[in-house]
């Protein structure tokens, strides 16, 4: 039975995917929650940079400087993410993971009514979708984790959502810088599509949160926001599945991010590359959006958690204005694959007991895992300029206020 057939089924029963999605959320929620709360997960939450700052205390020094720190939660975003989770800083920890829990669970619920609501993406489409996001451990993984994942997943499809608001599509934005290997590109590709004022007004903003920092604590700008990234630089560790940065590490270790080297002239290219196909070529707005979301992956260090972001490109193409059918399909293989391929060690590690680690140089060996990391990040590049290149269907409408097209 082909994918097709699965679809034309779930289609034409329509109570078919409401139940499959249902019972799938509710096996992610029951684990997720059970991980986070008997297991004491949770670790990456920022709860305790919060807390620090809020008690008059620079976390990202403190990070520095101490040789312990709550969990494994080192204080690695912008500023801005700090200063927006205050009101949970009131509560301590075990209270705080029901809250982050429940949060999650809405701005993911809400994500999904905002593409049907307003995207009209059909909403036998949306379940689908998710339910198959739902059949691999990316969404359960962030939450019990307590990554941001699926709120950047939520802020970057709402910014498209409500792309012509721009009071809201500047606030979308200004959040989605907090997490940066995230927030550069997704900036890069909405000033790319024509958005200049609201890409340009979320820099100055979060610039804005991290000059009250250093005034807060007495440093300097250019200190203030250099910060976040030494925290990140020193204590960012393990292996990405499909990101230059990974390949860059295997070799030279926990070097700066910015250093002259392979992976920062990697980076520059990429994006160079992409910003003159953009210019050259005009591709459309929504193209750019999906092929920069894309993009988000193949050069910054990204975990598997970070996977459910492709839910975003994912509902956008399917939109009413989104692209052909040939193109969808492709984009959902694509995506099916980074969703569930990081089942498959944990299933052996469970059914079989098979001592096998998380990170593809765990389970493949050192040469062969670089060489799927390399594979899994230009399989990355490859899709996001197919999706640039596709033809505009005559279903694509042109905007003719600005004279872009979507």
């Amino acid at each position: 039975m082909t994918l097709t057939n699965i679809l034309q089924i779930l289609t034409k029963h329509r109570w078919l995917p409401y139940v499959f999605f249902g019972l799938l959320l509710l096996l992610n929620l029951s684990y997720g929650y059970y991980r986070l709360m008997y297991l004491n997960s949770g670790g990456d939450s920022q709860w305790y940079g919060t807390k620090l700052l809020w008690e008059g205390t620079d976390p990202f020094t403190a990070a520095l400087q101490s040789p312990e720190w709550f969990m494994t939660a080192y204080p690695n975003y912008a500023h801005i993410l700090y200063y927006v989770l205050y009101p949970l800083s009131f509560f301590e920890w075990e209270q705080y993971k029901i809250i982050w829990f429940l949060v999650n669970i809405a701005c993911f619920l809400f994500t999904l009514y905002a593409f049907v609501r307003w995207e009209k993406v059909p909403r036998s489409n949306v379940l689908i979708l998710a339910s198959v996001m739902l059949l691999g451990s990316t969404f359960t993984n962030t939450l019990y984790q307590g990554q941001i994942s699926i709120l950047i997943f939520c802020w970057a499809s709402l910014a498209w959502i409500f792309r012509n608001h721009s009071g809201l599509l500047l606030i979308f934005l200004s959040l989605i810088i907090s997490k940066y290997s995230f927030g550069l590109p997704i900036i890069l590709g909405f000033f790319l599509a024509g958005y200049y004022r609201e890409s340009i007004g979320a820099f100055a903003v979060n610039v804005g949160f991290a000059l009250v920092f250093a005034l807060k604590f007495d440093l300097s700008l250019l200190d203030s926001l250099r910060l976040p990234f030494e925290v990140a630089s020193q204590f960012t560790s393990g292996h990405g599945h499909s990101d230059l940065l990974t390949i860059y590490r295997l070799h030279h270790g926990q070097e700066s991010f910015f250093g002259f080297n392979y992976f920062s002239v990697g980076a520059a290219l990429l994006y160079a590359l992409f910003a003159l196909y953009c210019l050259v070529y005009n591709p459309g707005r929504r193209r750019i959006i999906i092929a920069t979301l894309i993009l988000s992956f193949p050069i910054l260090f990204h975990l598997t958690y970070d996977y459910v972001v492709l839910l975003a490109p994912m509902l956008i193409a399917c939109s009413p204005r989104g692209l052909s059918k040939k193109y969808i399909l492709i984009l959902a293989a694509f995506s099916a694959y980074f969703w569930i391929y990081p089942m498959i060690p944990k299933f052996l590690r469970i059914v079989f007991d098979v001592d096998i680690g998380i990170h593809p140089i765990d389970y493949f060996g050192n040469l062969y895992g670089k060489v799927f990391i390399i594979l899994n990040l230009t399989l990355f590049i490859i899709v996001a300029f197919a999706i640039l290149q596709e033809k505009a269907s005559n279903k694509t409408a042109v905007n003719y206020n600005n004279g872009k097209g979507e």
